[in-house]
């Protein structure tokens, strides 16, 4: 390991979206670490030096990736940031000799377990690190992975396009610097119970319509169910023309989908669930690498009885309104429901459900001069929370995911909640 650089540093109090993240990982039972990250596999004659210098270049250009945490107090998280890369930012393994694409993964997944742990370091550690594994002459993997905390999805893109710049030694094609500021962030909020919206939102707290595993208990009931499909030609060819008709956009087409298939799977009216919300206001921070991201939680109580139609109206009501207050940290809710929920322990209290909308696959843009570069998904060794949903629409096809925790589903559970989804997804659309 490489000796640690003497290094000043800066101190801020963390913005409302950092202090949840850091808080989430030391709560009881909650996910050590979230980290974005992929395998890429590398075919082509790699330059080692190159590489090296691009990662380092990359942190040094970027100040959220020098920026560390300290969580002084069940409240206070101060950040960090230091004037230079941390440690471990690149290291690199022992050839493999393996040739096999199954068995290279399966390796490169076993280092993505040790390279993880180094997250939750209590000393310093670097935001963004990188293992090279070499398998032969001209083919590699390399493991990417940074802290959540530090970038959302809309700044992974823009440090995917940078360090294809500077692999192939072209900086004239980097943008401006955009710094994270922490001081364009609101954080002053009045309490839940100060806001009649909000109020109104958890009154009373969202049921639990899922089974809800100890988080502390049998270590296997967060265990990781997968179910998978593309959504059906014929459906996803009509959603555009299914959102104008209806003046909605797609996600709104999705999220009612979602929430008929759940109320039909769970046979309630009442259902829930959060979704990543973009928080950024400035033109400057769309441009910026950091963490701008919210989870809004959205609530649907119309009647099975009354219909697909009126759950339609009601999500379409529901984002307009949760547009509006965007940037309301949702950990306020979730400590709210805490309070309310007081003697049961669960992953979180507050939600079971996380709905991801993507118009782009952000893990496909990846690209080093000279080199074919496939990204290969790293498979998690446990959930996240009861049940995770992803939508992805590409310009010729839209792909649905369920992660589910193998304690609140077995396999054709979530299969059965799969083909709800795709039927809900038809209906809207005919």
């Amino acid at each position: 390991m490489a000796a640690e650089l003497p290094s000043c540093a800066t101190v801020y109090q963390a913005t409302p979206p950092q202090r949840r993240l850091i808080k989430m990982r030391h709560a009881p039972g909650g996910v050590p670490s979230q980290i974005v990250a992929v395998h890429l596999l590398l075919r082509g004659p790699l330059d080692v030096g190159r590489l090296r210098r691009a990662l380092t270049e990359l942190v040094r250009r970027h100040p959220i990736l020098r920026t560390n945490y300290a969580l002084l107090d069940d409240e206070e998280v101060l950040a960090i940031v230091h004037e230079n890369e941390g440690p471990d930012v690149f290291r690199m393994e022992r050839c493999t000799g393996l040739s096999d694409e199954r068995a290279i993964h399966e390796h490169a997944a076993r280092s993505f377990e040790d390279l993880s742990r180094n997250f939750l370091a209590p000393n310093r550690h670097s935001i963004l690190q990188a293992t090279l594994i070499p398998h032969g002459e001209q083919l590699h993997s390399l493991l990417f992975a940074v802290d959540h905390v530090a970038i959302d999805e809309r700044s992974r893109v823009i440090l995917q396009g940078e360090l294809a710049a500077l692999y192939a030694q072209r900086p004239g094609d980097l943008d401006e610097v955009h710094p994270y500021d922490p001081a364009a962030v609101r954080s002053a909020f009045p309490s839940v119970e100060e806001t009649p919206d909000l109020r109104d939102l958890l009154t009373p707290l969202p049921p639990r319509f899922l089974a809800s595993p100890p988080p502390d208990g049998d270590p296997e009931a967060f265990r990781p169910l997968t179910a998978a499909q593309p959504l059906a030609p014929a459906t996803a060819g009509r959603l555009d023309e299914t959102a104008r008709r209806l003046r909605c956009t797609r996600f709104v087409l999705h999220m009612t989908a979602v929430m008929w298939a759940l109320k039909r799977f769970a046979r309630t009216d009442d259902v829930s669930l959060v979704a990543p919300i973009d928080t950024r206001e400035r033109a400057e921070d769309f441009h910026a690498v950091g963490y701008y991201q919210n989870l809004a939680l959205l609530r649907s109580r119309s009647p099975r009885a009354a219909g697909l139609a009126q759950t339609l109206r009601e999500c379409r009501s529901l984002m307009r309104e949760t547009f509006r207050r965007r940037d309301y940290p949702i950990s306020s809710l979730v400590t709210h429901a805490a309070a309310k929920r007081a003697g049961k322990r669960y992953r979180n209290p507050l939600y079971q459900v996380v709905l991801i909308h993507s118009t782009e696959d952000p893990g496909r843009g990846w690209a080093l001069d000279g080199l074919e570069v496939k990204p290969m998904e790293i498979e998690r060794t446990q959930a996240a929370n009861e049940l995770r949903i992803h939508v992805t629409d590409h310009p010729s096809r839209t792909e649905l995911l369920l992660v589910g925790a193998a304690g609140a589903f077995d396999q054709g559970e979530l299969d059965r909640l799969l083909q709800l989804w795709q039927e809900a997804e038809s209906t809207l659309t005919r």
